[in-house]
C-alpha cells in the first residue's frame, strides 16, 4: 500500500478516538512530501509511521519499521545517559531535543537532530510520539571542518586579513591574532580601514601595482612588499592573495596572507651581500666590480664620455703580515680600503680583488689625464702615514690605469689591461703610475713561444749577466756588484726580467735559471781572477723557490769549488718575504750558507714600520732599502724618515745597509747624512757588462759634478 494510503489508514483508525487525530489527517499531506524524516510510535514506542524522508534516509522500508522500536536504527554509539534523559523527557509528557548517533540498514552511521512530542488524550494520557529527525552528518561534518579552518586561521603565524570588495573601500572585516602580533595593529583598530595603510607613504613599490593588477583581474596575486608596523618599523611581507566568490558568479571577498620574511629577507641580503662584497674591508669584489665596470660603460657609451679603471696594489704587503702579523695586515688593509673610498667621488667605486689588490672605477671622465690626476691623489693619499697595532707604517702602491673607449670596450679588457700596466710599471720598482699601451699585451700565441724560446735559452746562449756596481760612501770605491740576468731573445731583443721571470716560476724552470745564474757569476770571478783585476764580491738574486730548494746548498759549494772562487766573494740575496714564509726553514739554510763563508743580504728592505730585532737569528751582513723609498727621500719626509730609520737600526744590530734606486745628487748626500754605508743606482752605473764595473772611482765626481748630478754617469 502507497505510504499515504497508508497514512490515510492509521488516520481514519483513530478517527473519533482523539481530537489529535483530525489533526494528524490534514498533515498527513505535508510529512509525506517532507524532505524531513518523521517518526510516529505509540505510548509503548512502537513504529506505526514512518514518512518516504525517514524510509529513504535509513534504507529500512515501512513494513519492516512498523511494530519495531527506534532501537532498530540505533548505533550503540549515543551515550546511555542521552537515552536515559530522552526517555524520563518524554515520559513525562515534555518534548526532547538533541543529537543522536543511529545507523542505516547499511550500517552506516549517521548524526541526526532529533525533535521529539509526546501526544496526549483529552485525559492527559500519552497516546503517542511524533519525532522530528534532520540528518546533520554532513552539516556536523562542515561544521567541524569550518571549525577545524577557523582554529586554524586563528592559530596559524601567518597573518590573515580578509577585505571586503564590495564596499567602495575594501575594508579590512577580519584579521586573525597573528595579525596583530605581527602589525603592532588590535583588531579594533584595523576593521573598517583599507590595507593599503600598511604600506605607509610607500605606495610606489612595484609589488603593490601587482596586487591592484590581481584586483583588478579578479585573480590570485602575489607580491613582495615592504610594510611598517604600528610603531614604525619596517617589515618585508610576502603578501599572498586570493579571492572568495559568491554565488552570483561575483568576487565578495579577499583574503589575504601576510607572511612576515623580514629575517629571510636579511639573511637573503646578507648572502647577497657576501657574495658580492670582501669580507674583511666591506668593498665590492671582482664580480661586482666587474658589474659596476660595466654599468659605467654603459653609460659612457650613452652620454659620450670616458671610464677608467684601476688596479692597485700595496708595495711588499707581505712583510707586514710576516713582520707583525696577519692581523695587522688586515687591519692596513682595512685603513687603506677606508682611505681610498674616502678620496673617491660618488660615481666613483673601490673594491678588493685579493690580496693587497684594489680595483679603482672612475665612472665619468672626460679624459685620461684626469684618470692620472685621481691616481696621483690616490698615492699621496696612501703614502700618509698608518698607525697600525700601535706602530707607525708607511706604505706605498703602484698603479695601472685603463680607459674606456681607447683600452678596450669591455669591463673584462679594461681590469685585464690596467693589470698589465700594474705590472709593466713594477719593472721601475715599486710606487709606480703606469697608463696601459698595447704594446705591453702579448697574445696567446706570442706567449706560448716565449714560453717555449724560454726552456732552451740558457743551451742557446742566450742569458747574459750585467753588473750594477755597488759604492762605498766612507771607502769611495767599489766594493761589489749586483749581478742582474738578461735575456737576449734572437728576435726581440733584449726580454726584461719582469716579464721572463714570472714565466720562468710558472714554468718550473726558475730553479735551473737560478743555477745558471750562480754558475755565470762564480765564472765572472774567476775571469776577473785569471785577468788579474782587483774583484769584488758580486750578488745574486735568490728567488724564494730556490731558496726552499733541498740543492741550493749543494748548487752553491759546487759552483764555488768548480770556479775556484773563495766563498766571500759570493754573495746571496733573498727577499723579506722568501726568509719570513718560513722562518725556521730559513733560519737553518741561511746558517749552511753561512758556514761556507757566503754573504747574505736581504733585499727589497724599507716598509718602514718593521722591528728589526727577529732579524737577529738569521746570519745577515747586510740589508739593502728598497729603491721606492730612496727615490723620493729628497721630497717627502716619510719616505726620508724611513730611510733615517732603518739605516740606524741596522747599524744598532751590526749590519751594512745598501741604498738602491740612488738617482741624484740630493739623495746621495741625504744617504751620506744618515750613515749609508753604500749606494747603487743609475746614478753611477746602469748595469753593464763585467768590464764596466771595475775602475777607477771619485765619489766627488758625482756629488759636486752638476750635469751628473741631471743627468747621471757611469762608471769607466
Amino acid at each position: 500500500m502507497p505510504p499515504d494510503n497508508q497514512f490515510s489508514d492509521w488516520t481514519d483508525r483513530h478517527a473519533g478516538c482523539d481530537p489529535m487525530v483530525d489533526e494528524l489527517r490534514k498533515l498527513r499531506v505535508a510529512a509525506h512530501i517532507s524532505p524531513t524524516a518523521i517518526l510516529i510510535t505509540d505510548a509503548e514506542a512502537r513504529i506505526e509511521y514512518a514518512n518516504p524522508a525517514f524510509t529513504r534516509t535509513s534504507g529500512y522500508s515501512l513494513e519492516e519499521l512498523v511494530g519495531n522500536t527506534p532501537a532498530v536504527v540505533q548505533s550503540g554509539e549515543t551515550p546511555v545517559e542521552t537515552y536515559r534523559d530522552l526517555w524520563q523527557t518524554i515520559r513525562a509528557g515534555k518534548p526532547w531535543r538533541g543529537r543522536l548517533k543511529n545507523r542505516t540498514k547499511s550500517g552506516e552511521v549517521r548524526w541526526e537532530y532529533q525533535h521529539i512530542e509526546p501526544l496526549t488524550d483529552a485525559g492527559g494520557r500519552i497516546t503517542h510520539f511524533i519525532a522530528v529527525r534532520e540528518d546533520i552528518t554532513e552539516s556536523r561534518a562542515r561544521m567541524k571542518a569550518l571549525k577545524l579552518r577557523e582554529r586554524a586561521i586563528e592559530a596559524t603565524a601567518n597573518a590573515i586579513m580578509i577585505t571586503d570588495v564590495r564596499a567602495d573601500d575594501k575594508p579590512i572585516v577580519y584579521v586573525n591574532p597573528a595579525f596583530e602580533r605581527t602589525t603592532g595593529y588590535r583588531a579594533d583598530e584595523v576593521l573598517g580601514r583599507n590595507g593599503r595603510f600598511l604600506a605607509g607613504d610607500n605606495l610606489a613599490q612595484p609589488g603593490l601595482e601587482e596586487i591592484r593588477a590581481a584586483l583588478r583581474g579578479r585573480r590570485e596575486g602575489y607580491a613582495v612588499l615592504r610594510n611598517y608596523r604600528k610603531d614604525g618599523t619596517p617589515f618585508w611581507n610576502e603578501l599572498y592573495l586570493a579571492p572568495v566568490w559568491g554565488e552570483d558568479g561575483e568576487v565578495e571577498y579577499y583574503v589575504s596572507v601576510i607572511n612576515d620574511i623580514s629575517e629571510r629577507k636579511r639573511q637573503e641580503d646578507q648572502l647577497e651581500y657576501q657574495a658580492s662584497h670582501d669580507a674583511l674591508t666591506g668593498l665590492p669584489n671582482r664580480h661586482l666590480l666587474r658589474d659596476r665596470a660595466e654599468q659605467a660603460i654603459q653609460y659612457a657609451r650613452r652620454d659620450g664620455h670616458s671610464v677608467a679603471v684601476m688596479t692597485l696594489d700595496i708595495d711588499r704587503f707581505n712583510f707586514v703580515n710576516e713582520s707583525l702579523g696577519h692581523a695587522a695586515g688586515d687591519e692596513l688593509l682595512r685603513a687603506v680600503a677606508e682611505r681610498l673610498h674616502n678620496h673617491l667621488g660618488a660615481l666613483d667605486t673601490v673594491g678588493r680583488v685579493s690580496g693587497d689588490e684594489f680595483l679603482v672605477i672612475l665612472g665619468a671622465i672626460n679624459e685620461a689625464d684626469e684618470a692620472l690626476d685621481v691616481a696621483s691623489s690616490l698615492r699621496r693619499a696612501l703614502s700618509r702615514q698608518f698607525h697600525i697595532v700601535g706602530q707607525n707604517i708607511f706604505v706605498s702602491a703602484g698603479i695601472g690605469v685603463a680607459t674606456y673607449p681607447l683600452d678596450g670596450e669591455d669591463a673584462d679588457t679594461l681590469i685585464r689591461h690596467s693589470g698589465i700596466a700594474l705590472h709593466r710599471g713594477k719593472e721601475e720598482g715599486g710606487g709606480t703610475l703606469q697608463l696601459y699601451n698595447p704594446s705591453m699585451s702579448p697574445g696567446p700565441a706570442d706567449r706560448l713561444e716565449l714560453e717555449t724560446d724560454l726552456q732552451y735559452a740558457a743551451s742557446r746562449g742566450e742569458f747574459q749577466l750585467l753588473f750594477q756596481p755597488q759604492l762605498s760612501l766612507r771607502e769611495r770605491r767599489v766594493v761589489g756588484a749586483e749581478a742582474l740576468l738578461r735575456w737576449h731573445h734572437p728576435r726581440r731583443g733584449l726580454i726584461s726580467p719582469i716579464q721572463f721571470i714570472p714565466l720562468a716560476e710558472d714554468l718550473g724552470l726558475i730553479v735551473n735559471i737560478g743555477q745558471w745564474v750562480i754558475d755565470a757569476a762564480c765564472a765572472q770571478l774567476r775571469a776577473w781572477r785569471e785577468a788579474g783585476v782587483a774583484a769584488v764580491p758580486v750578488a745574486v738574486n735568490i728567488s724564494g723557490r730556490q731558496f726552499r730548494h733541498h740543492d741550493l746548498t749543494w748548487t752553491v759549494s759546487r759552483a764555488l769549488e768548480h770556479y775556484q772562487v773563495p766563498p766571500e766573494m759570493l754573495e746571496l740575496e733573498l727577499t723579506e718575504t722568501t726568509v719570513a714564509q718560513n722562518p725556521e726553514m730559513a733560519a737553518a739554510t741561511l746558517r749552511e750558507l753561512k758556514a761556507m763563508g757566503v754573504r747574505i743580504s736581504l733585499d727589497d728592505f724599507g716598509t718602514g714600520y718593521s722591528s728589526l730585532s727577529h732579524l737577529k737569528r738569521f746570519p745577515i751582513d747586510r740589508l739593502k732599502i728598497d729603491k721606492a723609498f730612496v727615490r723620493q727621500i729628497s721630497q717627502d719626509a716619510d719616505d726620508a724618515a724611513i730611510v733615517r730609520t732603518i739605516v740606524g737600526m741596522a747599524h744598532g744590530l751590526g749590519l751594512d745597509v745598501v741604498a738602491e734606486g740612488v738617482e741624484g745628487a740630493e739623495q746621495v748626500e741625504y744617504l751620506r747624512d744618515c750613515g749609508c754605508d753604500i749606494l747603487q743606482g743609475f746614478y753611477f752605473s746602469r748595469p753593464g757588462v763585467a768590464e764596466c764595473v771595475l775602475g777607477p772611482f771619485n765619489l766627488e765626481e758625482f756629488t759636486q759634478d752638476e750635469d751628473a748630478a741631471s743627468g747621471g754617469a757611469t762608471v769607466p
